[in-house]
């Protein structure tokens, strides 16, 4: 079972037992890094979950399998909303169409990708489904920041946490598919199928960035905030170019031991960059503070 999806083998295994075991709870969550799988293998438990097979699940060949390959399960409700806000309108819906029972077999279940972007009072709309849902009822959730979902959500859900992928299952996926990798760009994958997706043609650009980041010590004050028209200008892609750095500096605090406080710093203020462009912050002033914090912690623990 799973057997077509890389990484996150323990994940698999504790799946796997609970469908041979018919071993069912309410609610799920599964929480870790974009692109690593979480919403392809939430999608294959629910086809095992409502395959009709007695053994080897899914079987692809009853009725559930078969309208669930076709995207026409009516027992498979997914919630993918290519907007960043799932409001309350789409909440209720939920709640209302959980009374109606199961039209193909005995479980209907609810997944509901980038749960995250449920407004709060979506997710305070969503609590009652999550408190007494009928016995056929199953919901994922699906998350790569469980910090932005309420406590009382989480407390009603198991929770599943998903790694990042290795180097190699990577490989596997790029290989399986039979997609060219330059296995220099793998550390700006950070582990995510979905950013190694979006990045495998760009590796000039970020050969050029790992350069300027290997060299930055060596960069005065001019030059740094030169960067924002050569590295930061593109908005687009900007998480992935910051979370990239950030395994630079990482690489720099693992072979320079003895002065570590300065990459530290700089992490934590890529980190803090981050959270404010979320919060939708003034793009260019908060890259000018990002410039004046690297050059800041460089600097004054050079």
């Amino acid at each position: 079972m799973f057997d077509n999806i890389i990484g996150n083998d323990e994940n698999k295994k504790s799946l796997t037992n609970i469908v041979e075991n018919n071993n069912f709870l309410h609610s799920y969550i599964f929480s870790g890094e974009v692109g690593v799988g979480k919403f392809t293998l939430a999608k294959e438990f629910a086809k095992a979950i409502l395959c009709s097979n007695t053994e080897n699940k899914p079987c692809n060949r009853c009725k559930s399998c078969e309208s669930f390959e076709s995207s026409n399960n009516p027992d498979i409700i997914i919630i993918d909303e290519q907007e960043d806000v799932i409001r309350t309108e789409q909440i209720k819906s939920v709640a209302k169409s959980v009374l109606e029972k199961p039209i193909l077999g005995n479980k209907k279940i609810y997944i509901v990708n980038n749960a995250e972007n449920m407004t709060k009072e979506a997710q305070n709309s969503f609590l009652k489904t999550l408190e007494e849902p009928p016995e056929y009822v199953i919901i994922i959730l699906i998350t790569s920041n469980e910090n932005l979902l309420l406590n009382t959500i989480k407390s009603r859900c198991i929770r599943i946490q998903f790694n990042k992928l290795s180097d190699n299952e990577i490989k596997e996926y790029f290989i399986k598919n039979s997609i060219e990798l330059d296995e220099e760009m793998i550390k700006a994958f950070g582990g995510s199928i979905a950013k190694a997706l979006k990045l495998k043609d760009k590796t000039e650009i970020y050969k050029d960035i790992k350069e300027t980041f290997d060299n930055i010590e060596h960069l005065n004050e001019l030059q740094i905030f030169g960067l924002k028209d050569k590295i930061f200008s593109d908005k687009e892609e900007i998480y992935y170019i910051l979370d990239y750095i950030n395994t630079i500096f990482y690489d720099k605090i693992l072979n320079d031991l003895g002065n570590t406080e300065k990459y530290e710093e700089c992490i934590s203020t890529i980190e803090k960059t981050k959270l404010s462009l979320k919060r939708n912050s003034n793009y260019d002033m908060t890259i000018d503070n990002l410039l004046f914090g690297l050059e800041r912690s460089l600097k004054s623990n050079g």
